[in-house]
């Protein structure tokens, strides 16, 4: 084994350790990833109900209750909230100890991140498995379609990733993230297809929606699972987009990463 996978491997034990010393934490943490999808998900089978043709969105009401399945898995498997923690490591000097080891600080907060999914497994499976027995949803999704959901989760769980710890960096040049994380919380939750069916919102929106890279971390990866992408070719379409902006945020972070290095070294120095 090298020295990056060991120093991985040791940083990732770690961070699993701390996350159980915190079990009543991450029980809460998990229950939010639950309730936020129900409640909408009852809001939304509703509306379904009450409207004329029993569909919103283009979903019946077990569809809606498909879609906001998977949008709960997706949900946990591809979050992140660096954009909530750096402006603290930043103001108290918790960087720099990890800027002095010959590995980027990202992967600590990489382990840390899978660290808290790893652990939550324990809480949020019967919690799923509750959700399916009550609310009963059909999948009629195909094989190729459960397969290369796996790929769209792996693709919007590092766009997610790497997008919030580049937003992040912006602690460096400012002192407080607060309402910059409530901002990207709430593009996440609004053009990510999580507060309302990407099909549900209004034209201009989803062009937004469209361009910018919070469907595809969310609403693909779900309307794959739920079997809403019909055909391969549109599937790999999705998929292509989402390759694309992992590059494109990767090589912003790159930038970005030295800026802010540059920025720390002659503030500290």
């Amino acid at each position: 084994m090298t020295a990056f996978p060991r120093a991985f491997a040791a940083m990732l034990r770690v961070n699993i350790a701390n996350m159980i010393q915190y079990r009543a934490e991450i029980l809460l943490w998990s229950f939010w990833g639950i309730i936020n999808p129900t409640v909408l998900y009852v809001m939304w089978a509703a509306a379904a109900g009450g409207s004329a043709d029993g569909t919103v969105a283009g979903l019946t009401r077990n569809g809606v209750a498909t879609y906001y399945f998977s949008i709960m898995v997706v949900g946990h498997l591809t979050s992140a909230w660096d954009v909530y923690e750096m402006s603290y490591l930043v103001r108290k000097g918790a960087l720099s100890p990890q800027l002095l080891r010959p590995i980027l600080p990202m992967w600590n907060s990489v382990t840390n991140n899978m660290a808290y999914k790893i652990t939550t497994m324990m809480f949020v499976l019967p919690m799923w498995t509750l959700f399916f027995l009550v609310v009963r949803p059909e999948f009629s999704t195909q094989p190729w379609q459960f397969l290369l959901a796996t790929v769209a989760v792996a693709l919007g769980a590092i766009l997610n990733y790497m997008m919030c710890y580049t937003v992040a960096l912006i602690a460096f040049w400012a002192t407080k993230l607060d309402a910059v994380g409530e901002i990207y919380f709430g593009m996440c939750m609004m053009l990510g297809g999580r507060v309302a069916p990407i099909d549900g919102l209004p034209p201009v929106v989803l062009e937004i929606a469209n361009a910018l890279p919070f469907r595809w971390m969310f609403a693909f990866p779900a309307e794959l699972m739920s079997g809403l992408v019909p055909t391969p070719q549109e599937a790999m379409a999705g998929l292509g987009i989402q390759a694309a902006w992992v590059v494109f945020v990767i090589v912003l972070f790159k930038v970005v990463w030295r800026a802010a290095i540059r920025r720390y070294s002659a503030v500290s120095g």
